[in-house]
């Protein structure tokens, strides 16, 4: 059990903090008008267990992506975000550790980044978080890991999809 704190403890300590990114709030929301599309990426550890136990980047971002074309919000490809104003691209970060019991503790969070530019010298853009969920931390078994962290995912994309629509309303 101590060895499962530790892990939440070291995945609590290199979670983004709100400082860096703005969370769902109606100023964050904002920065969400007008969008028209968003490129998707989800980062998943790619270790032998994590894969063993079922946890795929491929599924996750599939996941997030038919999520996301369900409720009408473009998905944008690599080709078509280098055009896109904004670059804006909505970001899953899935960490796993496994602890010597054989259990997993992970943490989940989806952000949006997109090229701002400082008020100080707007002749500079540079990718920021503007939109964030918080992280979402949390124990499964091995043969739950799968289930319990694209689950979050999922929860946390409709969570995008909420304040991207409250953003922009249909006319």
């Amino acid at each position: 059990m101590k060895t499962v704190l530790a892990a939440l403890a070291l995945l609590s300590a290199t979670a983004v903090s709100p400082l860096v990114g703005q969370e769902d709030s109606p100023t964050s929301r904002q920065t969400l008008a007008g969008l028209k599309g968003v490129y998707v990426k989800a980062w998943v550890p790619d270790s032998a267990e994590a894969v063993r136990d079922g946890l795929y980047q491929s599924q996750v971002q599939t996941d997030m992506e038919l999520k996301l074309r369900q409720a009408g919000i473009p998905v944008l490809s690599l080709e078509e975000i280098a055009s896109t104003t904004g670059q804006p691209s909505l970001v899953a970060n899935v960490l796993v550790v496994r602890n010597s019991t054989g259990l997993y503790a992970y943490s989940v969070s989806v952000e949006l980044f997109q090229a701002v530019r400082p008020v100080r010298n707007p002749s500079v853009a540079v990718p920021a978080g503007t939109w964030w969920t918080g992280t979402i931390v949390g124990i499964a078994q091995p043969r739950r890991l799968a289930d319990a962290t694209r689950g979050t995912v999922r929860d946390l994309t409709d969570q995008f999809i909420n304040a991207y629509l409250a953003a922009n309303p249909k006319r």
